[in-house]
């Protein structure tokens, strides 16, 4: 599933590994990766905007 918009695009995928199923979410744009298992996932659910905010204003180099 790719996901985008003016400013980027990821292309988001379930994917199945040794340790169970992760989240794989891949910027093209940018050519990196993350990997995510439902724990990573559960504590994203639950932060704050504030903290989304704070590692929207940490641009990447």
């Amino acid at each position: 599933m790719v996901i985008a918009n003016e400013f980027a695009d990821v292309v988001v995928r379930k994917v199945a590994t040794r340790n169970g199923v992760r989240l794989d979410i891949w910027s093209p744009r940018r050519g990196t990766r993350v990997m995510l298992d439902a724990v990573a996932l559960d504590c994203l659910s639950f932060q704050e905007p504030s903290l989304i905010s704070e590692l929207l204003s940490r641009r990447p180099q």
